[in-house]
């Protein structure tokens, strides 16, 4: 059976692109391959309301020393708000037990979205206060950047960017900076799972910054 020309080209740029992940990929792999391995797993699951509302809650496993012990685990529940089409806010609640402490976060969120052509843009910005005990840790902002891109009704391709600071008393400290690049597989039911690579650098403001390698898969369903 013979192979028509629009689905050898449409096989051509599926190949190219998986080549150029691939090509990124194996880059960071050599050029941090000092720095330590985790993996981050999780399952996630949401569900719609009325009045534009959604609930989503996941839970998440990370490994850490080339996947070899436990890092932390933690369970996140969010409420978030569609202010139109483009613009949402979210309200996220995680709990997080590491091997000899545990850490409380809430969050708040706003995100907008846009596209060009065939590639979807999405901009988050988000504030973030942590506790531990009677500790309370800085304020810290995270912005993030995704693009990504559409294969067929099955496949997408993402790429994100996102810088993470301190806020000392009106003032930026840089503490953490992201890249990250994967696939997300929609299996048909409202059901998706997501494969990344995310290059994590932390202490961005120090000396010596300290370079992690992330592997990561998550499984989410809605309601």
């Amino acid at each position: 059976m013979l192979i028509s020309s629009q689905t050898t080209k449409k096989i051509f740029k599926i190949i190219s692109k998986f080549s150029l992940l691939s090509f990124f990929f194996i880059a960071f792999l050599h050029n941090y391959a000092h720095a330590d391995t985790e993996s981050w797993s999780s399952i996630g699951f949401g569900k719609k309301l009325p009045n534009s509302f959604k609930l989503d809650f996941e839970q998440s496993l990370r490994l850490k020393d080339d996947i070899s012990s436990f890092k932390q685990t933690f369970t996140e529940g969010s409420i978030s708000y569609n202010i139109s089409r483009v613009m949402k806010v979210s309200i996220p609640v995680r709990y997080a037990v590491f091997k000899n402490k545990t850490k409380k976060r809430i969050s708040f969120g706003v995100s907008y979205k846009f596209s060009l052509k065939k590639i979807n843009f999405r901009c988050r910005t988000k504030l973030q206060r942590t506790y531990q005990n009677d500790k309370i840790f800085d304020p810290l902002i995270r912005n993030k950047l995704t693009m990504e891109s559409k294969i067929n009704k099955k496949f997408k391709i993402y790429f994100s960017q996102e810088i993470l600071y301190f806020v000392y008393y009106r003032q930026f400290d840089f503490e953490e900076y992201r890249f990250s690049f994967g696939a997300r597989i929609n299996l048909g039911k409202k059901r998706e799972t997501k494969i990344f690579y995310t290059q994590k650098i932390e202490g961005l403001s120090k000396m010596k910054q300290d370079k992690t390698n992330v592997l990561g898969l998550s499984y989410s369903f809605d309601w």
